[in-house]
């Protein structure tokens, strides 16, 4: 079960229980009556503690929607792109972080493409079945001041409910991540975590990957591989390469 389903189960949880405790409660009786008017302050902290949880949401007024490119064919999703940028790259896996690195068999290929309005320097799709699941921008040419993770998710359309955990994966780079406990993101059917990066602050050198995740189906689980066929996979490539 992945930590947004232990959030989505509490969640349900506490509102079984406040319903059961209402259906119990008997006015006719005094005693009762003042019980439940001593509960009120400790229910009220209940239900404060225990607020629906937020999602992130996904905005369409954007040059490159992502709910037009996530979960479609290749056709419709080249569409919306320039010309191919290099030979691409395929196998016969896909991934997962479940929250295990998890590979199991499927037709993956990966493509960049052009972008036809000039906002990002490069395009990377990942396909798996014939189905786009995960989408890269590359090396943002309208980013201004100095370098905010948020423009980035402003320009794809994201609103994300969390802060994200941060690091640096090496020398000069810095690494905003979302993982599906923190991204909460729902596009389609789909989950998906987020990842954005930046080499010596420099614009043309950032990135972000809105990457499918998400618990495997049986008939994925009855396809797993051992590692080592499956790579390398979007977040995994050096920034800004």
């Amino acid at each position: 079960m992945t930590s947004l389903q232990r959030l989505c189960a509490w969640t349900c949880a506490f509102v079984v229980i406040g319903c059961s405790q209402s259906q119990q409660a008997n006015p006719e009786g005094k005693t009762e009556a003042k019980a439940a008017e001593a509960a009120k302050p400790a229910e009220a902290k209940v239900a404060e503690t225990t607020a629906p949880a937020t999602f992130g949401k996904v905005r369409s007024d954007v040059p490159l929607p992502l709910p037009a490119l996530l979960g479609q064919p290749v056709a419709s999703v080249e569409a919306n792109f320039g010309e191919h940028q290099g030979k691409g790259m395929a196998r016969s896996t896909c991934v997962r972080f479940t929250p295990e690195r998890t590979f199991f068999q499927c037709n993956f290929a990966l493509q960049r493409y052009a972008d036809k309005g000039d906002e990002w320097a490069g395009l990377r799709v990942e396909y798996e079945d014939g189905v786009a699941a995960s989408i890269g921008f590359d090396g943002y040419r309208k980013g201004t001041g100095p370098f905010d993770p948020k423009q980035l998710l402003a320009a794809v359309g994201l609103e994300l409910p969390d802060e994200p955990r941060t690091d640096s994966p090496a020398e000069g780079v810095r690494r905003w991540t979302w993982f599906n406990d923190r991204a909460r993101l729902k596009i389609g059917e789909n989950q998906y975590r987020v990842e954005i990066s930046v080499v010596g602050d420099d614009w043309a050198r950032s990135r972000i990957d809105v990457l499918r995740n998400e618990p495997l189906t049986p008939e994925q689980k009855a396809k797993i591989v051992p590692p080592g066929q499956g790579k390398p996979e979007l977040s995994e490539l050096p920034p800004g390469q």
